[in-house]
């Protein structure tokens, strides 16, 4: 779920062509550089939080509180990170999160409106900024003609409304799970980037 890349150069004028290449790097991958050096996705968006004044909560159901992990292995966190929910089986989607349990008959547990729910439920309740909420299958098995294995929704509930996203991760479950975590961090990232700072 990530891209390391590493620039070396040898010789008188090394380090000036480092910098060039770094800066036409940046300048061709744009928004998808998210740091350097020793600086983790999990890092920079409890960063670009901070920075802002504001918070964030999560709801997980297939990254299985992974979300939760990466965020919380970051000193500081607390400050940013208020709550998280792992909401696996639908009652607890429903009792925690306030999913609405015809939402869940009608689309199933991985779905665009379920995932939507249990990001705006989290918001909700945590009284955050933004949150989060994963929902997806990770096999090896659970799949179906119209939502196979790998599947996920991710879903960012914030001031400007609420986003959802659609992913195919057609890998093992670790890694389907590190892949899920990655990009919900990023789809965060990349929507303070965004938006507003005043909202």
């Amino acid at each position: 779920g990530q891209v390391d890349l590493r620039l070396s150069a040898r010789g008188q004028g090394a380090r000036a062509l480092v910098t060039e290449a770094e800066r036409a790097v940046r300048e061709l991958l744009g928004a998808a550089v998210f740091g350097c050096g020793e600086e983790t996705l999990e890092a920079v968006v409890l960063e670009l939080l901070r920075g802002r004044g504001q918070t964030l909560a999560v709801a997980e159901s297939c990254t299985g509180g992974g979300l939760a992990h990466r965020l919380t292995n970051v000193p500081g966190a607390s400050t940013v990170f208020l709550a998280g929910w792992v909401t696996y089986s639908n009652g607890a989607k429903v009792e925690c999160l306030g999913v609405d349990p015809e939402a869940l008959a009608r689309h199933g547990a991985v779905s665009e409106a379920v995932a939507r729910q249990m990001a705006e439920g989290a918001r909700r309740r945590a009284q955050s900024t933004y949150a989060l909420a994963t929902t997806g299958i990770a096999g090896p098995s659970g799949g179906t003609p119209a939502k196979p294995v790998g599947t996920v929704y991710l879903a960012l509930a914030g001031p400007m409304g609420t986003r959802v996203v659609h992913r195919f991760n057609p890998a093992e479950r670790e890694t389907f799970k590190a892949m899920t975590i990655t990009q919900g961090l990023d789809l965060l990232r990349r929507t303070l980037l965004e938006e507003p700072c005043g909202v």
